[in-house]
């Protein structure tokens, strides 16, 4: 799935949560390379009046833990360049926002109809430490 499409998906379902959203994400840049997220982490923001703060969203297809590996653990580029681990996220947490990591697959069963299934992992401050927690959507239905 394409990243537009991963985003365009999580608009979709924050609108239908009764969220405002704003795409953060600046498009592919062919002198960079690269698309630049807000803070490095944003493709998209979203707020609602009754909650506090501000909810980012990465969307992403189905290589969710890479996407957390490079968050917390930094990563190697394309050209070699080390990056290290996104410094932003923790003051966004600690500043009573939310980060979550919203990732896209369609699933289903041989021979039955195939259905979008959001995994969503949220980022929470522990003991002042940034930690993933993998939310299961499946105890909710």
């Amino acid at each position: 799935m394409s990243q537009t499409l991963s985003l365009q998906r999580s608009r979709k379902l924050l609108k239908e949560m009764n969220y405002e959203t704003w795409i953060v994400e600046k498009p592919y840049s062919p002198y960079t390379h690269r698309r630049e997220d807000l803070f490095n982490f944003a493709d998209l923001v979203a707020i609602r009046e009754d909650i506090p703060g501000v909810l980012a969203i990465q969307a992403c297809g189905e290589d969710i833990l890479s996407h957390v590996q490079k968050i917390l653990q930094g990563f190697t580029d394309r050209h070699g360049k080390t990056i290290p681990p996104n410094p932003y996220v923790k003051t966004w947490l600690q500043a009573q926002n939310r980060f979550h990591l919203w990732s896209w697959t369609i699933r289903g069963a041989r021979g039955k109809r195939k259905l979008w299934k959001l995994r969503e992992v949220e980022f929470v401050l522990s003991n002042g430490v940034v930690t993933p927690q993998e939310i299961n959507h499946d105890e909710k239905e």
